[in-house]
């Protein structure tokens, strides 16, 4: 280790806050030279190099840190796992497969932590996420659609494009994350049935053939959630499907 490094990593248990930071950034900027030493100090017995070290090889970006820090997404201090789940974000791309095993960890840490960072990198985790809305792993079909309802509005059109999926475990979960984004998922999937809301719908006309938005989001998730299904069983419901009972919908931690 050189003399320059080593006397950054000692700053980093400085008292002063700015001192700290500093050296964290300097250290940083020494890239890959600084790597194997501060990739070290994810297991140092004080939490705050532990955090400090996660913030680090967040900024350094190197895609070999991302094991490690799929690791320390289990660390038993809050700040550490969260400093974790930021620098897998900031690594982006290159941690979404570790991050997608992560949501079936047995750890609600792990998968929390494995879901807000998914979750903050937008469009680019859909797909992964309705891929493991697959997975036999209840956890894992959880803790997908809890990220994807946290994407937001880049999951809808594909989660609409689930409801009527073959396979039981698949389309409720669609649902429940439909359910869970509200307003812009009941206006797409009144789109995707050509379902009148606000003032198109007509009083008096079928419940199939127009809804009260309003309604629906003052009921909440759950209204959100008995309305596609009634819509799913009246208006579109593919042959030899069933409805599922609510108990088979997963939940979020």
């Amino acid at each position: 280790m050189s003399t320059d490094i080593q006397d950054l990593i000692q700053k980093l248990g400085d008292r002063n806050t700015k001192a700290r930071l500093d050296a964290a950034n300097a250290l940083a900027r020494k890239g890959n030279e600084a790597l194997d030493e501060v990739t070290k100090l994810l297991n140092h017995d004080d939490y705050t190099f532990r955090r400090i070290a996660a913030y680090v090889l967040g900024k350094i970006g190197n895609p070999d840190s991302v094991e490690i820090l799929v690791e320390a997404l289990g660390d038993d201090n809050s700040d550490v796992r969260k400093s974790a789940a930021q620098a897998l974000n900031r690594i982006g791309k290159p941690a979404i497969p570790l991050l997608i095993r992560a949501l079936g960890n047995i750890s609600k840490d792990v998968r929390a932590s494995a879901v807000w960072s998914l979750s903050k990198m937008g469009s680019m985790v859909v797909d992964p996420l309705i891929e493991a809305l697959a997975s036999e792993v209840k956890d894992v079909r959880a803790s997908a659609v809890w990220a994807l309802s946290k994407v937001g509005t880049p999951s809808i059109a594909p989660l609409v494009q689930l409801i009527d999926n073959d396979e039981k475990n698949v389309r409720e979960s669609a649902i429940w994350g439909l359910a869970k984004i509200g307003t812009p998922a009941i206006e797409k999937l009144a789109e995707h049935w050509n379902v009148r809301i606000g003032e198109d719908a007509r009083e008096g006309e079928s419940e199939t053939d127009s809804v009260d938005i309003s309604d629906l989001i003052a009921g909440g998730e759950n209204a959100i959630k008995q309305w596609i299904k009634f819509m799913i069983d009246n208006r579109h419901k593919p042959e030899g499907l069933e409805s599922t009972p609510e108990s088979e919908v997963p939940k979020e931690e």
